[in-house]
């Protein structure tokens, strides 16, 4: 299986690509994409568009603000994974 897909902001050719998918009776995906005023990704990564993994991340945030979280160094870092 292989997949195909189609950035526009142009309603006229998004239908035009709809309909041919319509015709071909092929199944399509439509979604709304992050612009770079709404995303926190810089590259507009979808994994940013998830809010669980928003979620997570700020609950990182927070654990770090209130202390739960414990920082290694690089020479601790390393007698940890290398051990």
């Amino acid at each position: 299986m292989k997949t195909i897909e189609i950035q526009t902001d142009n309603e006229e050719i998004f239908e035009a690509f709809k309909n041919l998918a319509k015709a071909f009776k092929v199944d399509f995906l439509e979604k709304d994409i992050a612009t770079g005023d709404s995303s926190p990704s810089p590259s507009n990564d979808p994994y940013f568009d998830n809010p669980k993994n928003l979620a997570e991340i700020d609950a990182g945030i927070i654990d770090v603000k209130e202390g739960r979280v414990v920082k290694l160094d690089r020479m601790e870092r390393k007698k940890l994974l290398h051990s």
